[in-house]
């Protein structure tokens, strides 16, 4: 039984171990795009996800380093899948730091989501694009599913 309870301890710190490698790894541009990949499909797991993504150095701002990449893209209209799905991974970290309780207040104070609306600007529609609409209005949203109405409904 004891074994049982410390094969389950240490599957749990192998697991956060990765997790703390993939968001270490998104600081480095030539491991960020599987680390975003890892994260973005695997951000369920681990419900501190949020606040490790927000309190560790770094991260938001290669979060946003992302999303800014992409900006080129739009105008003229030449957003590729690949671009798109790296950039989408991003949002998806995004906006599970945007649902989180502790995180959600200095997510939209620091402005981020005005990162997003060039994106919600475009009409072209392809699917790179449509993604990319989709999963940004799914950050957005994700701020305004609260309880908290002092949060949402500011004087």
């Amino acid at each position: 039984m004891a074994t049982e309870n410390n094969n389950a301890e240490t599957k749990e710190e192998v697991d956060k171990e990765q997790f703390y490698t993939w968001i270490h790894d998104l600081s480095d541009p030539e491991k960020r795009e599987h680390a975003l990949l890892e994260l973005s499909k695997k951000r369920e797991l681990v419900p501190e996800l949020p606040i490790w993504l927000w309190h560790s150095f770094g991260t938001i701002t290669c979060l946003l380093q992302e999303v800014i990449s992409i900006y080129p893209a739009i105008m003229p209209p030449s957003l590729t899948a690949s671009q798109s799905n790296r950039v989408c991974n991003a949002l998806a970290l995004m906006q599970c730091v945007a649902s989180h309780k502790e995180t959600r207040k200095p997510f939209l104070e620091a402005k981020i989501p005005l990162y997003l609306y060039p994106f919600l600007h475009t009409t072209k529609t392809s699917r790179p694009f449509e993604y990319l609409r989709l999963t940004s209005l799914g950050v957005i949203g994700a701020l305004v599913k609260t309880d908290e109405q002092d949060f949402v409904f500011r004087d």
